[in-house]
């Protein structure tokens, strides 16, 4: 299997070099000087940041490594949170939930029975198996993923066809990998906590030869612990290697690896006592467990990615992209749950072992600087193409017996293992092809874009076949430097792979339109960045059960979501730092499948609010120490578009403090929850009202010890 990726590498680099060497051999450019210019910003080397250090952060100027025009976060004309790897240390991040409480617009959707968290960006659903990537590259997400070998973390809101192919309108998350460094460094670090967390990492980068071309970079880590659900003890471990090669100054290859794998019991949440009354779970313990111990989850991932970028003169470069995502799961769930009767808890399983995806992205493109008299182009022209195929394994369902409410004592016998046929799930092809012309004049900046799609689903009955066409226009204006205004028009698609409609014909594409405005603007000499939006996100041709035809669908569900957006990110000064959001929004049913039903009601899982925020500040008068803190708040959601059952919002509080050490020593303590705030994360309801509810996590310490040297 191994084989065939070098071989597709080999092939697609040489086709890169061609086709970027006839391009310059038309454009009649000289060859490179002798003393080549410095290297564009896409092959310049990432620094890596202390996170102790006082210098003053520059949020607006990061190059994002999602933006194929090579823009940064505030030239870019949409709405854009970059998480770095400097914050998540400093709140000890754990889980994705952890990460993401930092992006505006970003909610907790629901939890898939502890393995992994589910999102909402701007309402929506951010898709698992195609709304996030790796490194820009579309990424199957079915794992919690550790933190290890995380550089940042980028939130792009907004339908983003254009540069991703068929996505769900809300947004995208793009995790960037940590590279390889020049300057050698070496940290390891281990800690321990509440619920007998335990925890140890290391990453070991620098040269490989004396003039620091050739780079490496070895990190990884494991865990242990960290549930407060009685009886799971959740495993994480992970290990990453990558190289980076500077062949020329004008010419960079890197190719990386990583394998991570998890698993733990799989968890149900508490039962609810009153159905109607979700509250009624805090009279117990927040422990409690009414699954059973053979209900595991475990998984395991494997990613590949290989990359070259070659900058030719005149402002041409070129880059070919290629990754492989390889997921594996074995999924035994405790479901459904509830509802309580004489203080017994009705109980179910699902067994899904031996499921099987695998991923693979390739992606070729030519950017270039054209100046025709006084406007300036930058100019973006490529391809991409992606394969994605599921395999199942047999499935079982069966009913394990009631337990009681407030004494759950598990030890039902595991059932006999299924024999059921593994089978295909989908297999899915998506070609694409775009081009991009930012075309600049003083401080007014106008982006083009058009993108021609064909996406096929040969798993499907009949075979999903569409092609799609879809523009991209914005329009920004910089006043004066450090501050930009735009305006943007997006759309995406999103096919209903599977979805019949009645008369046995497969459903259209659901598709997304936003229109969004807004202002950037930097502050403090360059140390603060502040971003203001407003937006207006619908979302058309979601499918919904027939009614009239049941095993059908219609494609009447329309939602239409607004909303506003705060962000404000760096240095008050240079010991003092700062990470704050709020996102308003109205998430709208605007039809639905019968006719007044739903309309009008707040879209199934979406919130109305959301905010956070995080500071930290370094005492002067003890150079080392530093105290920080902060909050995190979301707003109540409805279970299902009908709003019978709404879940509570919830307000948390942390606080942390830790101290560098002469020598390269920082320790660090992180309170998470400090008021012990009950609250709940997610629902599952039946007709009768809530079944049963996943509590956030209670009051907790953690405690971690690195050394860099």
């Amino acid at each position: 299997m191994i084989q065939p990726n070098f071989l597709r590498t080999a092939v697609a680099h040489a086709a890169l070099l061609a086709l970027c060497g006839t391009a310059l051999a038309q454009t009649g450019a000289a060859p490179a000087p002798a003393d080549p210019p410095a290297p564009a910003p896409s092959l310049r080397q990432v620094d890596v940041i202390d996170s102790t250090a006082g210098a003053a952060a520059t949020p607006a100027r990061r190059t994002q490594a999602s933006s194929r025009l090579g823009l940064s976060v505030l030239e870019t004309p949409r709405a854009v949170s970059v998480i770095d790897g400097a914050l998540l240390e400093q709140q000890m991040a754990t889980t994705e939930r952890d990460v993401l409480r930092n992006a505006s617009g970003v909610s907790s959707r629901s939890e898939y029975y502890g393995s992994y968290s589910q999102f909402a960006i701007r309402g929506l659903w951010a898709n698992n198996t195609y709304n996030y990537l790796r490194d820009g590259a579309k990424f199957v997400h079915l794992l919690d993923p550790p933190l290890f070998n995380i550089e940042r973390v980028e939130v792009i809101k907004g339908p983003a066809a254009l540069e991703f192919g068929q996505v769900a309108p809300g947004g995208l998350v793009n995790y960037v990998s940590k590279r390889p460094q020049a300057e050698a460094l070496r940290t390891v670090k281990i800690g321990a906590g509440s619920d007998g967390w335990r925890s140890a990492e290391f990453d070991l980068t620098g040269p490989l030869n004396t003039d620091g071309t050739l780079r490496y970079r070895l990190d990884g880590g494991a865990s242990r612990g960290g549930s407060f659900v009685d009886g799971n003890t959740p495993r994480k471990q992970g290990f990453a290697g990558s190289l980076e090669w500077q062949i020329t100054p004008d010419t960079l290859w890197r190719a990386q690896a990583e394998t991570q794998s998890s698993d733990g019991v799989s968890t149900v949440g508490l039962a609810v006592p009153d159905p109607k009354n979700p509250r009624s779970a805090d009279r117990l313990p927040v422990g409690a467990f009414y699954g059973e111990p053979w209900l595991n989850t475990d998984g395991r991932l494997r990613f590949y990615s290989t990359e070259l970028q070659h900058r030719f003169a005149n402002g041409l470069e070129g880059r070919v992209h290629l990754s492989r995502n390889e997921t594996d799961r074995n999924v035994n769930l405790p479901t459904p749950i509830g509802p309580v009767t004489n203080g017994k808890v009705a109980r179910g399983y699902w067994l899904a072992p031996g499921q099987e995806y695998r991923s693979d992205t390739a992606l070729a493109e030519l950017r270039a600087k054209v100046q025709t008299g006084a406007v300036q182009h930058t100019l973006l022209g490529g391809l991409d193409w992606r394969s994605i195929q599921g395999i199942y394994g047999a499935r079982t369902t069966g009913n394990l017996g009631a337990i009681d409410l407030y004494n759950p004592i598990a030890g039902r016998v595991p059932p006999v293992a299924s024999t059921g046929v593994t089978k295909l799930s989908s297999d899915a092809r998506n070609t694409g092809v775009f081009v991009q012309d930012r075309l600049t004049l003083g401080d007014f900046g106008l982006l083009l874009g058009l993108r021609h799609d064909r996406f096929k689903d040969a798993y499907t009955t009949p075979v999903t076949d569409l092609s799609k066409t879809q523009p991209s226009a914005a329009l920004s204006w910089e006043p004066r430097p450090g501050s930009m205004l735009y305006a943007s028009h997006a759309r995406s698609f999103q096919a209903n792979s599977g979805t019949l409609v009645w008369g046995d014909q497969a459903a259209a594409p659901s598709e997304g339109k936003q229109f969004e405005v807004g202002w950037k603007q930097e502050w403090a000499d360059k140390r603060l960045m502040t971003t203001v939006s407003a937006f207006d996100l619908t979302l058309t041709n979601a499918p919904a059960n027939d009614p009239a035809h049941p095993g059908y669908s219609v494609l009447t569900a329309r939602q239409r979501i607004k909303g506003v957006e705060l962000e404000l990110q760096g240095r008050i000064t240079p010991g003092w730092t700062v990470t704050a959001q709020a996102s308003f929004h109205d998430p709208k049913v605007l039809a639905d499948t019968t006719a007044g039903s739903n309309v009008g009601n707040r879209v199934a899982l979406a919130t109305r609010r959301t905010a956070s925020l995080w500071t930290q500040y370094r005492l002067p008068q003890l150079p080392g120490l530093w105290v920080g803190g902060g909050l995190v708040h979301q707003g109540d959601k409805f279970i299902a578009n009908d709003n019978k059952w709404r879940l509570p919002g919830y307000t948390v509080v942390d606080l942390a403090v830790g101290y560098q050490f002469a020598g390269g020593v920082r320790l660090q303590a992180n309170l998470k929850n400090a008021g012990n705030r009950r609250y709940y994360l997610d629902g599952t309801t039946t007709a009768a009202g809530f079944g049963a509810v996943t509590p956030g996590q209670p009051r907790s310490l953690q405690v971690a010890l690195d050394y860099t040297f």
